[in-house]
């Protein structure tokens, strides 16, 4: 018993060292998973094995499992231990990691907004949907959820997207993935917002509409971030079709598609 404790704490250490070296600074990892930079070099020398909760916490910062962190023995020689080889990540899938001190940044943009744009299905119309923007397992992950009603033929088509954010370039990234009959892609790229304008953000939205035809499109966007104390329940209610004049929307958001151009829409070759 003794003999195997042993041999998962230097697996374990080898296996943390080869992870570590993928990453630009320890010290950044450390503040990011929250453990004391001391500590964690016990960790790396083998000197000591965190316990079930630190484990656990720098199983989440990798995206590993335990058994897959404490697997062994190491091969001599090898490449670095990175995201490909213990967790079968693609090389996308590992462009979604977090990168040092991105994390507290993002935090500050959890919550639940309005998303508001152009949308080609719909022309002369915003669309308002819902985005929650929220923490898992130290990774900052979006739902995006649309509900419209159409003025024409009263169908109500629903949609929603899970993806996560990611900050690159001091431009914030959303990934975004919907699974359905037709399953879909979409990407919105946000300008962070300066303090005294954290209510608002601005960017740009990438998808593929609805009818006459699934185009791929662009659109301007602001999201406006909703209270606290506000219900999913009732943002979800908020969705759906306005007219860019309409005082039901937000005077600021009013504003910002006054005079802003329609939306890009990709036509058929």
């Amino acid at each position: 018993m003794a003999r195997r404790a042993a041999a998962s704490s230097e697996y374990f250490s080898g296996n943390l060292r080869r992870l570590c070296a993928t990453q630009p600074s320890v010290s950044a990892i450390c503040r990011d998973i929250g453990i004391n930079r001391q500590q964690f070099e016990r960790y790396l020398t083998g000197a000591a094995m965190p316990s079930a909760h630190n484990l656990r916490r720098i199983c989440a910062y990798f995206s590993l499992d335990e058994a897959q962190l404490l697997a062994g023995p190491p091969v001599s020689g090898s490449r670095p231990i990175d995201r490909d080889s213990l967790a079968d990540l693609s090389p996308f899938a590992q462009a979604l990691r977090s990168q040092p001190g991105e994390l507290p940044l993002l935090r500050n943009y959890c919550g639940t907004y309005q998303y508001h744009f152009l949308t080609p299905s719909w022309p002369g119309q915003i669309q308002v949907s819902v985005l929650q923007i929220y923490e898992r397992e130290r990774r900052i992950l979006t739902r995006y959820l649309g509900r419209v009603r159409d003025p024409i033929y009263g169908t109500v088509t629903r949609s929603r997207f899970d993806g996560q954010a990611v900050l690159r370039g001091d431009r914030i990234f959303l990934m975004e993935y919907s699974r359905g009959v037709t399953d879909s892609f979409a990407q919105t790229i946000l300008f962070p917002a300066h303090r005294h304008s954290a209510n608002y953000i601005t960017g740009m939205a990438f998808g593929i509409g609805w009818h006459p035809h699934r185009s791929p499109f662009a659109s301007h966007l602001i999201l406006r971030r909703l209270r606290p104390n506000q219900s999913l329940q009732e943002a979800v209610a908020q969705c759906g079709l306005y007219a860019p004049d309409s005082r039901a929307l937000d005077p600021i958001v009013r504003n910002q598609f006054a005079q802003g151009p329609a939306p890009y829409v990709a036509g058929h070759l």
